[in-house]
């Protein structure tokens, strides 16, 4: 007997025909004429049937399902061999995968996936019990019968029994997109394994595609940590946002942040439910961000970003103004020294420039002074230990280059143990214009900086102020404009419910009151094509068989009469 053959027996069951044929395995319809049933056989395909970890695979089907009888598993009635191939008598369904039936029918309503992962989930929970784990949870395993109303999980050959997983031999079984992290390593799993793979198949059933679209393990693995948890856009808009948290729980990629076990999977679909039922019974309250926050957002993000750009301007041209008036300070205060130092630094008399210098470190806004002659070398200085060393090269970063041949740097002294921030001033010393020496000044740089950061203080101040003020009377307003919308949504809720005859009495003089007399127009061309009702008190129905008084019969014999009452 070939693959291609279609046998007439296998053991003692008839065979009807060929339900369904895949890579490894062939379905027959087949009948058990001992007890008159109809059943499917699943059977290895001959070239399959010679490999024994396939054979080995099959058997463990039928040892982890022949175990478990539940409303939503595929029933196993017996398991044997005929001429030398496996098979399994399982009950013959007459329904489609989860897979073929979307394909052929569409992606099912909300309502519709609930139930269906919840059936789903009460398998997988009756076959963890059981110390049964799937492995396997895809489209492609999930039978539905009755239409969309029952689903029965099927095929258990990668099944982990619960005396060990012997048959897999270190390799990787299942179908990858629908893998959970720990199955895609190779590691022990457990019924947590399962609740991933139910996660990938509830974020297709609401999305309309795979969480990660990969399928070459390595590229997959890769995707997922790169992207653990993808967007999760559902088909519907009015998904309860409980099914959406469900979804990612089970899409944990660590155990232990998943469900633990499919029954609060179960749980949780009924809150799921419930707040569907809500959401359907007023079809308005989906989640939507409203329009009070979402325009006070957009009003305080236009508002911030303009007196940020404003602020932040005046707040630079502030700062070029002061550094501008420091840097004049400086440049004049070090001319000024300069010119008082050129004789007695020409006549090298030095005990005359240190008398100056001592003499202007009295100024409390000079932090620094130190007068060097041609040769650079420093014949004062505010800081002793410098006098006889050469004075220290001028920082070439964020140099400024002034009038008279003056440079300045804000810093600090490259000799100070201290980070004493300074504006310093190299101001060339001449004498009939002709350098001698070179000056360097040091002015205190705390009272510009002070002045930039109360200056700040004050626009950031400001900036709050005025967000705050301008949001709160935002939302104040908004709340109130929203107050005409809440009458014009209730009036047309009633209308919805048939209530025609409701009228909006507020009255506005403004567009709202537009809005309102185009609703009561509405409601009164609605109430004109319903059939019209007379406004004369209704006429009573006529009584086929009224109440008559019956005058007794006299003795002259005449017919009695009736008179009615």
């Amino acid at each position: 007997m070939t693959a291609r053959e279609t046998p007439t027996t296998i053991g003692r069951y008839r065979i009807e025909g060929v339900l369904g044929e895949g890579a490894m395995s062939i379905i027959y319809a087949g009948f058990d004429p001992s007890i008159n049933r109809h059943l499917a056989i699943k059977c290895l395909k001959d070239e399959v049937a010679r490999d024994d970890a396939y054979r080995r695979r099959f058997l463990t089907e039928a040892r982890a399902a022949g175990t478990l009888t539940h409303p939503n598993i595929v029933t196993i009635y017996d398991v044997g061999e005929a001429d030398g191939r496996p098979y399994i008598a399982m009950e013959r369904l007459r329904g489609d995968t989860l897979a073929d039936r979307v394909a052929a029918e569409g992606f099912p309503s909300i309502p519709v996936v609930i139930d269906l992962v919840g059936q789903i989930a009460a398998a997988l929970e009756f076959a963890h019990r059981h110390g049964v784990v799937h492995q396997d949870i895809k489209p492609d395993n999930i039978i539905l019968v009755e239409g969309w109303t029952h689903a029965k999980v099927n095929d258990f050959g990668v099944a982990r029994l619960p005396e060990g997983d012997e048959h897999h031999d270190g390799m990787v079984a299942g179908t990858p997109a629908y893998m959970s992290p720990e199955q895609l390593r190779g590691a022990a799993t457990d019924g947590r394994s399962d609740l991933f793979s139910l996660g990938v198949l509830l974020f297709w059933l609401l999305t309309g595609d795979k969480p990660w679209r990969e399928s070459e393990i390595d590229r997959l693995m890769a995707e997922r940590h790169d992207n653990p948890q993808p967007a999760l856009i559902p088909r519907e808009p009015g998904t309860p946002e409980v099914l959406l948290e469900i979804t990612r729980s089970l899409l944990q990629s660590d155990a232990n942040q998943r469900y633990q076990h499919a029954h609060e999977v179960i749980d949780d679909l009924r809150h799921a439910r419930r707040e569907l039922e809500r959401l359907r019974a007023d079809p308005i309250a989906t989640r939507i961000l409203p329009m009070r926050v979402r325009w006070a957002a957009i009003l305080g993000g236009i508002l911030a970003v303009t007196l940020l750009t404003g602020l932040g301007s005046v707040y630079v041209k502030q700062d070029q103004a002061l550094t501008g008036l420091a840097l004049d300070f400086g440049a004049s205060l070090g001319r000024t020294i300069a010119q008082e130092t050129a004789e007695d630094l020409l006549l090298n008399d030095r005990v005359a420039v240190r008398a100056l210098v001592e003499d202007m470190r009295r100024n409390d806004q000079i932090r620094y002074l130190a007068v060097a002659n041609r040769e650079g070398q420093v014949i004062a200085s505010a800081r002793g230990e410098e006098v006889g060393a050469r004075l220290p090269a001028f920082p070439e970063a964020g140099q400024r280059h002034l009038d008279d041949g003056i440079a300045s740097h804000h810093g600090t002294l490259a000799s100070s143990e201290t980070d004493e921030s300074l504006l310093l001033f190299d101001v060339p010393i001449r004498y009939q214009a002709h350098p001698i020496g070179t000056l360097r000044l040091g002015v205190d740089s705390h009272p510009l900086e002070a002045a930039n950061q109360t200056t700040l203080m004050a626009m950031i101040t400001a900036l709050l102020a005025t967000l705050v003020v301008v949001l709160g009377a935002a939302w104040w307003l908004f709340r109130r404009l929203l107050a005409p919308l809440d009458v014009l949504r209730d009036a047309l809720m009633r209308v919805a419910r048939g209530e025609t005859g409701h009228r909006i009495r507020l009255v506005r003089r403004d567009e709202f009151g537009r809005l309102f007399t185009a609703f009561n127009l509405m409601s009164e061309s609605l109430s004109r094509r319903e059939p019209a009702a007379s406004t004369d008190p209704p006429t009573p129905p006529t009584d086929t068989d009224p109440t008559r008084v019956i005058e007794p019969s006299d003795t002259s014999g005449e017919a009695p009469t009736d008179a009615p009452r």
